[in-house]
């Protein structure tokens, strides 16, 4: 069988029309107005296509043939980041929906359901995977009043406004128990396959992470009036730490660890003003836990070296933690083995960023398909993937899927 490849571009370019911000890249947040038309839209290809259609108390939707049990679930997130590209997340939605009108039209008997994660992103309550944390139970009820966005609802709140906030909230539309495998397609969001010239990427694991936040207090003083030297600038050590930790990280053999330091705060933040304080991150992830905790730790005592010698004060807090998630050993070989008969290109590799297959795996057989980004952009109206690409990936997903139906 194959899929309709002129179908799943064109999908996926009217999707991409769905924003809050034509012109500059896609952005639809989850129980938007954006939001609501691509759910909307989405319905109305279900219902077009002989499927039903069904949303949980949380905003996760499932669409599935009217007999489907539902064994096999794949998906994946239809939300975005402010001015995101037009292929994250919602080209796992498009890919599996297509398979599964393939499946309708070449009358193939099969228990797929097509899952659409909310909240993916986080870009309303600053938590990511939400949809898929309420499904498998790692977020309870009491969670709908503990998120709040950035406009002070909190999500119970956001939810009551929704048109499916009215189904019961503890009517089970997927037990995740009779759910056997679990698969997502997702575009890279990183260089390798494109800079390798690899078709597919098989992930093997989703990494672990570590965040801290490090506290630098000096002392302030007039920038005009005070010697270079004995001068106790806490921005010059939060620099002095953050390229110390850069060339560490930078130099190891492996090339599996990656570390960021993204948030900074100086105060009092004046030109003309030592910075007497300076706040900011720093974040590690590895697909290895020992090296995550390994690197931070070495990272840690760069930080309070440099303290030390800049003679001021130092606080570490950690913030956050997750370990790797390895994908299933058996879906992964499956992978490998229809690559190989395909004669497609394909490499192991683990994944950066968090999906909601992680989420998954903690409770389910799951697998992880990447295709490549054009210059590994992502979350940015640049990002790309080459159509040829697309369609050979979501026939591979079909092609992979087929081995457990």
């Amino acid at each position: 069988m194959r899929i309709n490849g002129k179908r799943l571009i064109s999908d996926l370019e009217d999707f991409s029309l769905i924003t809050a911000t034509p012109g500059e890249g896609v952005t639809r947040f989850s129980y938007s107005r954006e939001d609501i038309a691509a759910r909307q839209r989405l319905k109305e290809m279900a219902t077009e296509n002989n499927m039903i259609c069904r949303t949980d108390f949380f905003g996760n939707m499932i669409i599935s043939p009217k007999k489907s049990k539902g064994t096999i679930l794949f998906g994946s997130h239809i939300d975005t980041v402010k001015n995101g590209g037009w292929l994250d997340g919602i080209y796992g939605v498009i890919s599996a929906l297509e398979i599964l009108r393939t499946f309708e039209e070449n009358k193939k008997q099969h228990d797929c359901t097509l899952i659409v994660f909310a909240e993916e992103e986080g870009s309303n309550f600053g938590s990511t995977m939400t949809g898929s944390k309420f499904l498998t139970g790692k977020y309870g009820p009491e969670k709908l009043d503990q998120l709040i966005s950035d406009n002070g609802y909190t999500m119970r709140e956001v939810l009551q406004k929704t048109s499916f906030s009215r189904e019961k909230q503890k009517e089970e539309l997927i037990d995740i128990n009779f759910v056997k495998a679990m698969f997502e397609i997702h575009v890279e969001q990183g260089p390798v396959l494109d800079d390798e010239g690899f078709e597919i990427g098989i992930v093997d694991a989703v990494a672990g992470m570590k965040v801290i936040q490090i506290t630098y207090e000096g002392i302030g003083n007039h920038a005009g009036a005070s010697p270079m030297k004995g001068r106790k600038d806490s921005f010059i050590a939060a620099a002095e730490a953050a390229l110390a930790i850069d060339e560490m990280i930078c130099s190891d053999p492996e090339q599996n660890i990656v570390g960021t330091i993204g948030k900074l705060f100086v105060s009092p933040n004046c030109s003309n003003v030592i910075p007497e304080k300076t706040v900011f991150t720093l974040e590690v992830r590895s697909e290895k836990n020992i090296k995550t905790e390994a690197t931070m730790e070495a990272a840690k005592k760069i930080i309070r070296e440099t303290a030390v010698k800049r003679k001021i004060k130092c606080t570490i807090s950690d913030m956050a933690s997750s370990n790797a998630i390895p994908m299933a050993e058996d879906i992964k070989s499956t992978m490998k083995k229809i690559a190989r008969k395909k004669c497609l290109k394909y490499k192991s590799m683990s994944s950066g960023a968090v999906h909601d297959a992680a989420m998954m795996a903690n409770h389910i057989a799951t697998g992880m398909i990447f295709v490549p980004s054009i210059n590994g952009r992502s979350h940015v109206p640049e990002e790309d993937t080459r159509k040829e690409h697309l369609i050979c990936g979501t026939q591979y997903l079909m092609d992979v899927i087929q081995e457990y139906i």
